[in-house]
């Protein structure tokens, strides 16, 4: 059924090709007017500290290595810079390359192609696209490594940790419709992802995604499910585990009149267990200043049903829950730049290192509260 959803909505697509058609001569004649490529690219320099010294803070399940245990201060969580050049061939036919280094599986800095994809324009409101191609998972998800583009430090740790699966290589299809203030945008999604991990390889095939973003005013509504199937790869023994059903329901709301802004977002993944997470955010801008509040969880991972109870390691692995609670400010002192600072407050659940990575074999932090310092440079261009 989803496949068929898939190739159904191209086809519908199609269907509008004769709108546009009138509008094909003077595109063409404009674009011969404009370079055929264009550069641009983004990037942050930031450093965090962390008053734990029995485990790493990370950002993102891929780090082998973070703030706190391995390093009093380090740049790896907040640092990062990409480049991106795009082609337009034809009014209809677009390409983009995007390359960016950031702290890697392998403990390097090493480039690599985040996005390479052609882009076909059915009508001015619909296109496909195939190639290596950004998820829009969650509200900020397609750009969460463009710091300019969101007033905090990182998007809330809590939720964004559950986005593994960051982008996709396969095809999508985007139809945008506009009713007065009202506008909605439909996404569907097609295709594969390979995730390191610093002791693992996972492996995702016949992912297929729906993504639904209303706007009307100043109120932004999001929602998306995807499904695919997973393996995991593990470096340590040389064996690949069974491929098992995952899904992710998110639904997320903002509302940003221009003076102040709330948002908040709440996801669920299924697949052997049962994983919540949220955060809610809000803030006011007073002239170039923009002081912010953010309070994300995690759940506990709950197993279903199973004919082996689960080993412990296993349950340890699966609960990870924690909550965070921030502070922070932006400040916008120059065009296309901005200067962050964030306190962060992690409490880990009673019976779990939260998303702690290096903690010593025997130790457990369970219940502990410790306190992240962040400052960070965001750049466009």
């Amino acid at each position: 059924m989803p496949k068929r959803i898939l190739l159904a909505v191209p086809l519908l697509l199609v269907a509008g090709i004769s709108v546009a058609a009138e509008q094909k001569a003077e595109s063409t004649a404009a674009l011969a007017e404009l370079p055929m490529f264009h550069f641009g690219g983004f990037g942050s320099l930031g450093v965090s500290h962390s008053n734990l010294n029995q485990g790493d803070y990370v950002l993102d399940s891929s780090m082998p290595k973070g703030v706190g245990r391995s390093s009093d201060w380090w740049a790896g969580n907040n640092s990062r810079a990409a480049a991106h050049v795009t082609a337009d061939f034809t009014p209809e036919i677009t390409a983009i390359l995007q390359i960016d280094t950031e702290y890697r599986t392998d403990g390097s800095y090493a480039p690599e192609v985040e996005w390479l994809n052609v882009k076909y324009a059915l009508t001015p409101n619909a296109y496909i696209r195939i190639g290596r191609i950004a998820l829009p998972t969650f509200m900020d998800s397609e750009y969460h490594d463009v710091g300019y583009s969101y007033v905090w430090v990182n998007p809330p740790v809590d939720l964004y940790h559950q986005l593994s699966i960051p982008g996709s290589d396969g095809i999508d299809v985007t139809y945008r419709s506009v009713i007065g203030e009202a506008g909605n945008t439909f996404k569907a999604n097609y295709g594969t992802n390979k995730l390191e991990r610093p002791n693992s390889e996972t492996t995702s095939k016949d992912m297929w995604g729906l993504f639904d973003t209303f706007e009307y005013g100043p109120a932004t509504f999001h929602i998306s499910y995807q499904h695919r199937k997973t393996s995991t790869l593990s470096y340590l023994t040389g064996t690949s585990g069974e491929w098992t059903q995952n899904s992710d329901l998110s639904v997320g709301a903002s509302y940003d009149p221009g003076e102040w802004f709330v948002i908040s977002e709440w996801m669920q993944r299924r697949s052997t267990t049962k994983i919540g997470a949220m955060y809610v955010s809000g803030g006011y801008r007073i002239d170039k200043f923009t002081p912010y509040l953010l309070y994300s969880q995690n759940s506990p991972g709950s197993f279903y049903a199973y004919s082996t109870p689960p080993t412990a390691s296993a349950r340890v692995r699966a609960n990870r829950s924690q909550s965070t609670i921030s502070l922070g400010v932006r400040w916008d002192f120059m065009r296309n730049y901005d200067f962050k600072l964030q306190y962060d407050q992690v409490k880990l659940s009673d019976d779990s290192n939260g998303y702690l990575v290096n903690v010593p074999a025997g130790v457990n932090l369970y219940g502990n509260k410790f306190h992240v310092i962040s400052a960070v440079v965001d750049f466009v261009f």
